[in-house]
């Protein structure tokens, strides 16, 4: 099955898909021999998944506030989301990166998944209009929203929900590990991996190691509802 098919639309303008899929990196190292790279794109799908998105929640919880959808919303559009969901499409096989990035695994880090996923969804935009592409997006999203349980995102320690979840299923403790941190000592986000076993259940990232567990187990939590 190709790409095209598992995503569900014929592009009239494959060069956009391309696009989607092309790493800065290998546009870095190929110049003018390479399609553009995909971060504009991404920024036009980050804003298109919004709007898609918002208009999805109101809907579906008419009586939430702004701040309440607001928390779902990001939950939906976190990294590790949509990582998730670019690896069930098997994007990690058609990514186009750069040397570098291929030697460390690019293909596999989900900021580059999540970030493909956006540029798609902009590509999907550009090519195909605005209804087309709100509809695919609620097909992506509709069983995510229709099964949200609300008490998990207005809970505010995920940490103990899970601990007691995975100790009455599996008689253990989840155990977090920071797996990376980035940027300056006043402004790192660290990003952590939870395990039940020696499975890696979610990932989660925040600006402190606390908060980054706390989005782990949020993660977490969701998938084993």
């Amino acid at each position: 099955m190709t790409l095209q098919e598992k995503l569900g639309h014929r592009f009239q303008n494959e060069s956009l898909l391309v696009q989607a899929l092309t790493h800065k990196s290998f546009h870095n190292e190929n110049g003018e021999s390479s399609p553009g790279h995909n971060e504009r794109l991404e920024f036009l799908g980050d804003a298109v998944l919004d709007l898609v998105l918002s208009d999805l929640l109101m809907q579906r919880f008419p009586e939430l506030p702004e701040g309440d959808l607001s928390k779902i919303r990001a939950s939906f559009v976190n990294e590790a989301v949509l990582a998730q969901m670019a690896q069930e499409f098997g994007l990690d096989q058609y990514m186009r990166l750069g040397r570098g990035e291929i030697l460390t695994g690019g293909a596999a880090k989900p900021r580059i998944l999540a970030s493909a996923l956006e540029a798609i969804i902009g590509a999907y935009y550009q090519d195909a209009g605005f209804q087309p592409s709100y509809e695919w997006i609620s097909q992506l999203f509709g069983s995510r929203i229709d099964n949200l349980d609300l008490s998990l995102h207005f809970a505010t320690d995920y940490k103990t929900r899970l601990q007691e979840l995975v100790q009455e299923r599996h008689k253990e403790a989840p155990r977090y590990a920071v797996t990376k941190s980035e940027g300056p000592d006043h402004e790192k986000t660290f990003y952590v991996d939870v395990r039940i076993g020696e499975r890696v259940v979610a990932s989660g990232q925040g600006r402190s190691k606390k908060s980054a567990e706390q989005e782990a187990a949020r993660v977490a939590l969701e998938s084993l509802k």
